[in-house]
């Protein structure tokens, strides 16, 4: 019974075209069935799946031949740092052979060769030094060499920044710019001989055509170590490897971070490729992207073609037939042909026949009810209302009616409200509510609230159902008038307990008390008249009994109700009862009570008191235990009275009992309590049983007992 079982199938058909998107911007298919702009959508999602498959499968390809270019410029810097590493041994071999044949014999002063001696040794310079570092002497191959030998800090500084040195030692320093290769021997008497050889633009032209690649020195000195570009460098002085990058589709780019002869970073070489492989990979991808791109978009145009122009136009035309018949019950589609549509058709028209039947059952089951029933929308107006809900609330049914001007004013927001609350995950409500009637008594309803939701949470209208429940609200009323007037009467009779106890333990204590002890004094006169040893142990034993029926009823009479309570209060009150319990029953009870514990109203005192009393009696018949404890204390405004013991506790269920065998019962506890505004808790387990009584009590301003 919801707000969507009025619409019909054409008014949600049409509410649907009407909704207008993007897609259907794009699309403008005008004519079109929603079956054809989802085989065009499907089309084209299709067409775009296997243009990203494409593009993934390129870009992995791609990614394949990056890999591959990359390991072989690595596989090039391995070689290339090989090469680099076995340069300075034809010059540590030919420098050795040198010294070997020009030693001078009986230790005479060693003279270096002349220049042109250098080109047969692979040389472009050799240089000597004494054992303080001073060059004694320096041959050049050329001019450049000289000048590049002139602009870099003298060789012995690169052996002296070099700890723990041992010859011959290699490597690599900077001349100028330029990356040489050196190789220092010792020539005896703490001499050093050093030669070397400088890369220059020729030596790098003879790498590039070994290599196949482009060869470019630069120094540390000339690149930056912030901004853009310093990823090479920074990465090689990290890891220590070296870095490979692509510059561009045509190029890759290889770094070597060379390092000098004492082991610190010097400058970098940089080889650079072509990347034919990258470039013709590139190439056949776009090819082939372009062929299955073209060869999908018309595969995919053809069967939307053939799909459009066979099954979705018999589906349009069974959406044309069931469109035209949407307010006529049964349908009559009259659609021909012997597949699946058309039997689809038939069913069609079998579920509006059912529909028809089943509305007209529906409609006699809902007038048949006692109850109130309505269904309205979002803004509150009525689409279908029973009878009962139509006499209750008189209105046209053939004309569009609203809840506001039916219902009374205070009802109708209370509905709003309640209406307003429900939400998707809370979709209904049922509660309580009276309508005013001025012109008899009010009329109670129990209500019923649903709100119905679409997926995206918006309300879709609601019901509401409501039952008369004025005599049983009456009922309920009369019902909790008697118990009040119970209450009461309980209440009184309770203190009229009370009082009857207090008269009695009077009348105990001031006449028949006094009679016994009168009794007793003449007794203890007579005992010595008596001559008879036989009447004497009479008169000896009749006062003994007076004794004990004295002793009996002055406890009798405290039990009843104990003087110390309205003379001295209840602690005192506690303590004397807890000392005559002991002795009595053999069970040890322990009184708790807070130091300097105030004196409290009357009624309150002896409700607590007879509280005690009745637990204490059943502890004493029922749990077997050994020990009690009663603690009495007060915390701001509240009164706490606690009575345990450590027997076996109460059976399953006793504890929610409400009579005793004895006193007032756990019932009487309750009554007292709640007479007085307290309330009465019980906790049981087989250790034991706790009862704990509270209540609010203000303790006035009053003066201090002297008697305390």
């Amino acid at each position: 019974m919801t707000a969507e079982t009025d619409a019909s199938p054409g008014q949600t058909s049409s509410g649907f075209r009407k909704k207008g998107g993007l897609i259907a911007k794009v699309l403008q298919l005008p004519g079109q069935s929603v079956y054809s702009k989802a085989l065009m959508l499907f089309v084209v999602f299709s067409l775009l799946l296997g243009m990203a498959v494409v593009l993934l499968t390129s870009e992995i390809i791609l990614r394949e031949f990056k890999e591959t270019e990359r390991q072989e410029m690595v596989a090039t810097l391995q070689r290339f740092t090989l090469m680099l590493a076995r340069e300075t041994r034809p010059i540590e071999i030919s420098m050795a052979d040198w010294l070997q044949r020009n030693s001078p014999p009986n230790g005479g002063r060693l003279i270096l060769p002349q220049s042109g001696a250098l080109v047969a040794m692979q040389l472009d310079f050799l240089s000597m030094a004494d054992s303080y570092g001073q060059i004694q002497g320096t041959v050049f191959r050329d001019s450049a060499a000289r000048r590049s030998f002139l602009q870099s800090p003298a060789w012995p500084l690169w052996i002296a920044d070099t700890p723990g040195l041992r010859f011959p030692k290699s490597g690599f320093i900077l001349m100028g710019d330029s990356l040489t290769a050196i190789t220092c021997l010792d020539a005896g008497d703490g001499r050093r001989l050093a030669g070397g050889r400088i890369f220059d633009s020729e030596s790098l032209a003879f790498l590039e055509g070994m290599f196949g690649a482009r060869v470019a020195f630069k120094t540390l000195r000339s690149v930056s170590v912030t901004g853009e570009g310093t990823e090479p460098l920074l990465t090689m002085l990290a890891r220590n490897e070296f870095f490979v990058q692509a510059t561009g589709d045509n190029e890759i780019v290889g770094y070597i971070l060379i390092r000098g002869i004492n082991g610190i970073p010097i400058g970098q070489v940089q080889l650079m490729q072509a990347r034919p492989l990258y470039a013709e990979g590139l190439q056949a991808v776009q090819v082939f992207l372009t062929v299955l791109t073209l060869a999908s978009g018309t595969l995919f145009a053809v069967m939307w073609l053939l799909l459009d122009r066979t099954i979705l136009n018999r589906i349009r035309d069974l959406t044309k037939k069931v469109e035209s018949e949407k307010d006529t019950l049964p349908l009559r589609l009259d659609f021909e042909g012997s597949d699946e549509l058309a039997t689809l058709a038939r069913r069609i028209e079998d579920l509006a026949l059912q529909l028809d039947r089943a509305r007209w059952s529906y409609r006699a089951v809902v007038e048949d009810q006692n109850e109130i029933i309505c269904r309205f929308t979002a803004g509150f107006s009525i689409t279908f209302s029973n009878g009962v809900f139509q006499r209750t609330f008189p209105h046209d049914s053939e004309k569009l009616a609203f809840l506001k001007v039916c219902l009374p004013a205070a009802t109708f927001e209370l509905l709003a409200k309640k209406f307003g609350d429900l939400a998707p995950e809370k979709p209904l409500d049922t509660f309580v509510h009276q309508i005013p009637n001025p012109d008899a008594l009010s009329q109670w309803l129990r209500s019923t609230l649903r709100a119905n939701f679409l997926a995206d949470g918006t309300c879709a209208g609601g019901q509401w159902v409501a039952s008369d429940i004025t005599s049983q609200v009456q009922t309920q009323q009369r019902l909790q008038e008697s118990e009040r007037q119970l209450r009461s009467l309980s209440s009184r009779l309770l203190r009229l307990q009370d009082d009857e106890r207090r008269k009695i333990a009077r009348e105990l204590h001031d006449s028949t008390a006094q009679s016994l002890a009168a009794l007793e004094m003449n007794m203890s006169l007579l005992e010595p008249v008596v001559g008879d040893e036989s009447m004497q142990r009479i008169v000896a034993e009749t006062r003994q009994i007076a004794r004990d029926c004295c002793l009996e009823l002055r406890t009798i009479s405290y039990l009843l109700h104990p003087p110390l309570l309205d003379e001295v209060g209840l602690p005192f009150a506690i303590e004397w009862f807890a000392d005559g319990f002991t002795k009595r029953t053999s069970i040890v009870v322990v009184p708790q009570i807070m130091p300097g514990f105030p004196r409290l109203d009357s009624d309150v005192e002896t409700t607590l008191f007879r509280i005690i009393q009745e637990a204490m009696s059943n502890i004493y018949r029922h749990s077997g235990a050994s020990r009690a404890w009663i603690t009495l204390n007060r915390r701001n405004t509240a009164v706490d009275l606690e009575i345990r013991d450590n027997g076996s506790g109460f059976p399953e269920g006793e504890a929610t009992k409400g009579g005793s065998s004895a006193g007032v019962g756990l019932a009487g506890m309750r009554e007292r309590l709640a007479e007085l505004g307290g309330r009465l808790e019980i906790r049981t387990s087989p250790y034991g049983v706790s009862i704990i009584a509270n209540i609010e009590h203000h303790v006035p301003n009053q003066k201090t007992n002297p008697d305390r």
